[in-house]
């Protein structure tokens, strides 16, 4: 995150500005090296590729809180400002990136490979290419053959699913009541059903459990209800907070180390 440029008359750096959050850009840290270890091989964090699940659960946490303050603030969401900024944040940088790779794909690749990839890039695109490798039974950990070369924008995908469905839902809680309450009571619900859809195609559609939003969307609402469950959480005094924070992240260091590609996934081991 970036800090405001010191002037002339005074070196010392700028405050972080409002909202920022060291320990959610450290999880973030924690979470990006697992995946990077896992697809670089290392041996000691084949279970890297729960960073991915770490990112889901942030966004459900960042999203919640930045809609729930807004919805509070001031009565309502601004639907079309709040997607106007995520495409704002997100487009320029995924454009480029898959206009590259469908021209080297063209390039690069034998013709038949090349066409995939290529159908792969206008997926991600319309942010569904998880989807697509649902369909087309990809298997993200143990795949025979060579990876998309955009695989990787599946769970952006599935982010971007979830940032233009949740808002609504929210706005239709709190047409009734805003009551954190409420709002929480729907993400248990639908958590509940998304994580119980998860444990039942780990075993008969894997691909589809792990790719989908209805089989990932527990993962972030259960950040959605730690953001709503913040004003509870500030009165943990300082001796329990400290400890559970720092159990949550060697539980997420366990799952890095202890899991490995041939474990069922996502399942009971998400």
């Amino acid at each position: 995150m970036t800090h405001r440029a010191p002037g002339r008359a005074d070196s010392r750096p700028g405050p972080a500005r409002p909202g920022f959050r060291p320990d959610v850009e450290g999880m973030r840290a924690v979470a990006v090296l697992a995946v990077l270890a896992h697809h670089a091989g290392v041996g000691a964090a084949a279970g890297g590729f729960v960073g991915v699940d770490v990112f889901f659960v942030l966004s459900g946490f960042l999203i919640t809180g930045l809609l729930w303050s807004e919805l509070a603030g001031t009565g309502r969401v601004r639907l079309a400002a709040f997607w106007a900024r995520r495409a704002r944040r997100l487009l320029p940088a995924a454009a480029l990136v898959l206009a590259c790779t469908a021209a080297a794909s063209v390039v690069l690749l034998p013709p038949l490979r090349a066409r995939a990839a290529v159908g792969d890039t206008l997926a991600a695109g319309l942010y569904a290419a998880n989807y697509r490798f649902a369909a087309l039974r990809t298997d993200y950990l143990t795949a025979d053959a060579p990876p998309s070369p955009v695989q990787h924008f599946w769970s952006l995908a599935v982010e971007e699913q979830f940032y233009l469905l949740w808002p609504v839902l929210l706005l239709l809680v709190a047409a009734r009541s805003r009551s954190r309450v409420r709002a929480a009571g729907l993400l248990v619900l639908l958590g509940a059903g998304s994580l119980a859809l998860s444990l039942v195609l780990t075993r008969v559609s894997q691909p589809w459990a792990f790719f989908s939003l209805p089989t990932r969307a527990w993962e972030l609402a259960a950040g959605g209800l730690v953001a709503l469950a913040v004003p509870v959480l500030r009165r943990l005094p300082a001796a329990v907070a400290g400890p559970l924070g720092w159990l949550g992240l060697a539980a997420v260091l366990a799952a890095v180390l202890r899991l490995d590609p041939g474990t069922p996934f996502p399942g009971t081991a998400a």
